[in-house]
């Protein structure tokens, strides 16, 4: 990527007097009529709209629900009803809500005049809708529970009269799989009375499995709402399915037997565990998918991994083939680095590449840096490859290796300054490795500010292709992420007064409660040596008797009950409701079930 295309996507396109606010620069665009400088656009007086809401009337479902989102708020805001309309009233100011061809698909634009306010992008009106909402009327989504949004109250609501355009950071922002923001194992009693407590109104007149799919529901709108999606473009592991194809001979999808494609020297195995990457036979056969992919989805086709892009990644571990010729190309003395095999994997990749480059030029090749290829190869890659760097070891800032991937995230940018890259984030630890061990529960992960330290990271790199979570856990954590997803520059003060004054007066022994676990959690003095020597993945023993001891557990105790008595309004009180089923009980638990052992 030139500087020219980072300027632009980083950059808050002002014009005029600019005012910073937070990490956006907004554009005062004052109307003037009749020599009267108005700075407000009134939008209500007396819970009474002064405004429509306008879209065409062809509008497609994403400006209808972009419609339907402004209504939905304003009204709450003031108490009003506003209408959605199809051409402007009379004597009625405007919202209009529109696509525009000129604008980049992610690019949003919100501008004042005479007539009202503008809300544009080129391919997301959600967006500027959310934007308008956030910025200028106040809205806050911090989660998707039933206390989990505020809405301010303002009868007479004004907003002020600033012109405001931006891009996203990361061209796709993306949480994987289902999102599951929970601590609780899913079907535990302590999962089941969470959603309980966070969504009573989910529960009111439906079963059990209807209201876990409303609750579903709700998260994909909050996720919307935070604007993720974007132009992804998938990496992940693809070869699995040549088992089918190529290996099991009684699969429905079997094509015919092909031995040669496996890796050799693991015939005691079942199957063996990876392909052999430096069989040409097996280059030809990726090459004829990846081509056979493009042209299916040219025809319309579902495209998995992206309209202009499909992955080649191997299988999740680290046993490749044992052949002479890959053999070879091995480097055993860089595995402390977990790159011993990047030379012969990015060779396949090249391989591949350049015969996709023959074929199908202006589409790319998407791949990791994970497993035992993490660092650059000994040669440089195909200018049509994409590579998304795994920082594995991102939520466990306690291990020296977390260090090591930030130099190996470095040097492939120091190696290819102007290329785009994307990034696999491992939020889901430690929850995920206690998971493996039935009725274990974590100690929290909580790590705020390093995950600060770590969008200033990506920011100055400019690390921005796609952004993936590998699981969502914490919902601070969450909320943190799907804002600097989309603008890595937003002070961790604001957002974090945005969350916590959420919990009124009962954020302060809240804040005291996240902070003792973020410590205990990410401070590496807190963990025995040998610990730190031999393994960084968290333990019972380490979750319960090192980080969460019995004279934590008090001191949280205490706070999880100051915060219950200080809690002063309904929102406040359902809030630390939450933290106390989701959170509190969660560690009561885990603690208790390592105590009796």
């Amino acid at each position: 990527m030139g500087e020219s295309a980072i300027t632009l996507r980083r950059r808050w396109i002002v014009c005029g007097v600019c005012v910073v606010i937070g990490a956006a620069l907004l554009i005062f665009s004052g109307c003037v009529s009749g020599g009267v400088l108005r700075r407000t656009l009134r939008l209500a007086d007396g819970g009474k709209p002064l405004a429509d809401i306008v879209i065409a009337p062809d509008a497609d479902e994403s400006l209808k629900f972009a419609a339907a989102e402004l209504k939905e708020h304003l009204d709450k805001i003031t108490g009003g009803d506003f209408a959605i309309v199809n051409s402007p009233r009379e004597g009625k100011k405007q919202l209009a809500i529109s696509l525009a061809p000129r604008l980049a698909k992610q690019e949003v634009r919100i501008s004042f005049s005479d007539s009202g306010v503008t809300l544009e992008s080129g391919a997301h009106p959600e967006y500027a809708v959310s934007d308008f909402l956030w910025d200028y009327c106040g809205v806050r989504w911090l989660d998707p529970t039933d206390a989990g949004t505020v809405i301010p109250r303002d009868p007479s609501l004004s907003v002020r009269r600033l012109a405001y355009a931006a891009r996203p950071f990361a061209k796709g922002r993306n949480p994987t799989g289902a999102y599951a923001p929970e601590l609780w194992d899913r079907g535990t009693p302590g999962w089941t009375n969470y959603l309980h407590v966070a969504y009573p109104s989910a529960f009111a007149n439906r079963t059990f499995g209807d209201a876990v799919r409303e609750i579903s529901r709700r998260k994909a709108l909050f996720l919307r709402r935070m604007k993720t999606g974007g132009e992804v473009t998938h990496a992940c592991h693809s070869f699995y399915d040549w088992y089918d194809r190529f290996w099991d001979k009684g699969h429905p999808k079997f094509e015919r037997f092909e031995p040669d494609y496996f890796a050799k020297g693991y015939e005691s195995d079942a199957r063996p565990p990876q392909l052999c990457y430096s069989n040409p036979a097996v280059v030809r056969q990726a090459v004829a998918d990846i081509r056979s992919y493009f042209d299916n989805v040219a025809k319309g086709g579902s495209g998995k991994w992206g309209k202009d892009v499909c992955c080649v990644e191997p299988m999740d571990n680290r046993t490749f083939c044992k052949c002479e010729r890959c053999s070879r190309q091995y480097h055993p003395e860089l595995k402390n680095l977990k790159s011993q095999q990047s030379d012969c994997w990015f060779r396949f990749v090249n391989a591949v590449a350049k015969e996709i480059a023959k074929s199908h030029p202006g589409k790319k090749i998407s791949t990791l840096a994970y497993g035992s290829h993490c660092s650059p190869p000994s040669f440089m890659i195909e200018p049509n490859v994409v590579v998304h760097f795994c920082y594995c070891c991102n939520r466990i800032p306690y291990t020296g290796r977390g260090r090591i991937e930030v130099l190996q995230l470095r040097e492939w940018r120091e190696t290819y300054p102007d290329r785009p890259f994307g990034l696999w984030l491992y939020n889901t630890f430690p929850k995920e490795r206690m998971n493996r061990k039935a009725g274990v529960n974590c100690f929290p992960g909580f790590f705020a500010r390093v995950l600060a330290e770590e969008y200033a990271l990506f920011d100055e790199l400019q690390i921005s292709e796609n952004i993936y979570n590998c699981g969502f856990v914490d919902d601070y954590e969450d909320f943190l992420s799907l804002r600097w997803m989309w603008n890595p520059r937003e002070p961790l003060a604001v957002l974090e007064n945005d969350y916590f004054s959420s919990y009124g007066k009962a954020a302060a022994p809240l804040r005291k409660f996240y902070r003792i676990v973020e410590e205990r959690y990410c401070n590496r003095a807190n963990y025995p040596s040998d610990f730190l020597a031999t393994d960084f993945h968290q333990s019972e023993d380490i979750a319960w008797k090192v980080l969460g001891t019995p004279a934590v557990m008090r001191e949280l105790k205490a706070l999880m009950e100051e915060a219950e008595r200080l809690a002063d309004t309904p929102q406040a009180k359902a809030r630390v409701a939450n933290w106390r089923a989701g959170i509190y009980e969660y560690m009561r638990q885990g603690a208790a079930e390592a105590r009796k052992e």
